[in-house]
């Protein structure tokens, strides 16, 4: 049996849509008796859309870069939360960074923490709260920033894991992941990788820093358009996730 993991924004969902290359390439790789991940920095809110417009039912979903792991039935297999203390501390300190706000992934609901000036660069959600009440958030498994400047989130993140030991901040192009020290991709795929006892193959691609480390430890691919650190590191470029399913 094989087992292939897939980024979703940039990797399998491009210019605002799956490709219907790609939605073949991953059924006929499941037909084939092989098991089929994908894995994101989105929470599972924001990716339960998609799978039901594309009728895709991947065997696992790897959520918030690792810190939620949940089968093809929704049941949560592994869950890694943030120190809330440390959350807090960290909240605190991108409250000061300017008025983008910050987004934050629970289990179960995501909020937004509103800048001084109540406003916010993440996209709309259920809740909205100030800086004030975060002291209420408990159990955040990803903490979210903002901004349409790739360098300024690349050196935010850089910043972050250099003041927070108990946290590790991933640039994903205009969005700055934090998750729990530890949490990653990579460890996400091994922890499946155990439950099963192996695999005969893995296959993992990706294009952002969030993807390096799993792309590194599995000799993975990249995309074309991925970060140019990635694609240093990648085995192989390719130009789609179908192209890369169906090497033999």
């Amino acid at each position: 049996m094989k087992f292939a993991v897939s980024d979703f924004d940039r990797t399998l969902y491009i210019d605002g849509w799956i490709s219907p290359e790609n939605i073949g390439a991953m059924n006929k790789w499941q037909a084939a008796g092989n098991l089929f991940a994908i894995a994101t920095g989105r929470n599972e809110a924001s990716l339960h859309g998609f799978l039901e417009n594309y009728s895709l039912k991947p065997d696992y979903l790897i959520l918030n870069n690792g810190a939620l792991i949940l089968d093809k039935t929704g049941k949560e297999l592994f869950c890694r939360t943030i120190d809330d203390s440390t959350a807090q501390e960290v909240l605190w300190f991108l409250h000061g960074l300017g008025d983008e706000g910050s987004g934050v992934s629970m289990r179960k609901t995501k909020v937004n923490v509103l800048s001084g000036s109540g406003t916010t660069t993440q996209k709309p959600c259920r809740g909205q709260v100030t800086i004030d009440q975060i002291h209420d958030l408990k159990e955040i498994l990803q903490i979210h920033r903002r901004r349409k400047d790739v360098l300024w989130i690349k050196e935010l993140c850089a910043r972050l894991n250099a003041m927070f030991p108990l946290i590790s901040a991933y640039a994903n192009v205009w969005n700055g992941d934090i998750v729990a020290k530890g949490v990653n991709k990579s460890a996400a795929v091994d922890w499946i990788v155990r439950l099963w006892g192996g695999f005969d193959e893995i296959r993992v691609i990706g294009d952002s820093a969030n993807d390096l480390q799993m792309i590194k430890d599995y000799g993975g691919a990249a995309m074309q358009q991925a970060d140019p650190e990635v694609r240093a590191a990648a085995a192989m470029v390719v130009r789609a996730v179908a192209d890369y399913l169906t090497m033999t």
